[in-house]
């Protein structure tokens, strides 16, 4: 017979199901040999059983239950009573160790509120229970720097956070509770060993780049493309709209429905799209005008080199009309932007990295912020950097992957010949175990060798 509740030293008694939720009922076999209250080394005596119930982890998707028939002992020595260990119990809890495994994987996935409805338990228990998680895996958790760091803003519950990642081997580093220039100059400072970043890739809002030139002197910054192709696409889209003011309202809805074939490339689009565009375009020369503009500007792009689009892009500068009022101030902010960050938009040349990963990475804490309503800025870090399990970073000597959760007393355990007072694992975030051991194993023998001489 297949053992439903499968926990090591348990028995089976009876199983039932009613309002959707198993309730097993069980015993532990598992006699104690000495009473933890004096410590005695003895067989205690029975003493009555005491029914309990333990929330364990879904059965079938059904919330279990086990109601366990709990033994209570007499010491023979101090005369006081007791309950029988249970081996699979979290201490200080009414759930199986693995039920509280169960909430602490699934709370970086799922709401408090869903797993509380899974488990059949209050959402308190389940927030409480992911909160402590969540602390440890925080506290544990080392950044480190990347070979091109990505940085962002993201918008929640009013307040702009900070996402930093290695946009090389889209990975989450890390996520700060402000945006501001003091904060992410803190957060690079913290490295002492910063030789390994090669460049940084960002969007327009210059504190990061201040922040960057101040720790890494020098250091390439590029502008990702998707903000400035981001700025034409607008401008063309607001010419549209405030042509189509002008216009019977029947071709407004007309324009509005089509707007599709403008924010298209034209190399993307069938002989049909091209045939209509065409039509479009030369009935509007305002928004012929504007359409040129968006597809010249997207062509500085397709350039060759750093020199040829430099070219492309002072020849679309000046090609934007001065007596075009409409389109010159909806293409006002791409050529302010153009002027302010010509070094860094043209960077992308040397270094073609794409900020896009972090981009997509504040959709995803958005999507946690809405679906739990009310996490701490703790718990939306957690659920960012610890979703998609342990975070791996590569190794800056070795170039393997390796997880970035590291208790370094543990290692310093399995090594006891490390000086604490000399090696302090944090001052090398971005190597792996190995490569630590390796590198400290050389300045022992190091050390040895100079002191035997």
């Amino acid at each position: 017979m297949t053992d439903i509740l499968d926990l090591k030293g348990w028995v089976v008694l009876s199983k039932t199901q009613s309002d959707g939720e198993y309730v097993i009922e069980a015993e532990y076999t598992v006699q104690p040999t000495n009473c933890p209250k004096c410590g005695v080394v003895d067989t205690p005596y029975k003493h009555g059983v005491k029914p309990i119930k333990y929330r364990d982890g879904p059965i079938r998707g059904a919330a279990t239950v086990i109601l366990a028939q709990v033994q209570r002992y007499r010491c023979k020595h101090c005369k006081e009573t007791f309950l029988q260990p249970l081996e699979g119990i979290y201490p200080d809890m009414r759930m199986t160790t693995r039920c509280v495994e169960y909430i602490q994987t699934q709370c970086l996935r799922d709401t408090f509120l869903r797993i509380a409805e899974h488990v059949g338990c209050d959402d308190k228990t389940v927030r409480s229970v992911a909160g402590t998680y969540i602390a440890e895996l925080n506290a544990q958790y080392k950044p480190w720097l990347p070979v091109w760091l990505g940085i962002d803003e993201t918008q929640i519950d009013g307040e702009l956070r900070c996402i930093i990642t290695d946009v090389v081997n889209r990975k989450p580093v890390d996520m700060l509770p402000t945006r501001d220039k003091v904060a992410v100059t803190a957060w690079l400072y913290q490295f002492k060993d910063r030789r390994t970043v090669k460049g940084l890739a960002i969007d327009m809002w210059r504190p990061y780049k201040d922040a960057a030139q101040a720790v890494f002197p020098g250091l390439p910054v590029v502008i990702d493309k998707f903000h400035l192709v981001k700025m034409a696409n607008k401008a063309l889209e607001d010419i549209r709209i405030t042509l189509a003011k002008d216009q019977p309202k029947a071709v407004g809805k007309d324009w509005m429905r089509r707007k599709a074939l403008l924010r298209m490339r034209f190399k993307n689009l069938d002989e049909k799209g091209r045939f209509n565009l065409a039509m479009w375009l030369d009935n509007e020369p305002l928004v012929k005008v504007a359409y040129n503009l968006k597809e010249s500007f997207y062509g500085i792009y397709d350039a060759a080199n750093k020199v040829e689009a430099g070219e492309r892009l002072d020849a679309w500068r000046a090609s934007v009309p001065a007596n075009m009022k409409k389109g010159k101030r909806s293409f006002a902010p791409l050529i302010t932007a153009t002027k302010n960050w010509r070094e860094e938009m043209l960077a992308f040349f040397d270094h073609p990295i794409s900020n896009g990963y972090t981009e997509a990475l504040n959709g995803v804490a958005k999507v946690a912020n809405r679906q739990g309503r009310g996490y701490s800025f703790e718990v939306l870090r957690a659920r960012v950097l610890f979703k998609g399990g342990r975070p791996e970073a590569r190794c800056a000597s070795c170039g393997g992957l390796f997880d970035v959760v590291e208790l370094k007393g543990n290692e310093i355990e399995r090594h006891p010949s490390m000086l604490r007072a000399e090696f302090e694992w944090q001052d090398m975030p971005g190597f792996c175990r190995l490569c630590r051991i390796r590198f400290h194993t050389d300045m022992l023998n190091s050390h040895d060798s100079t002191s035997t001489h």
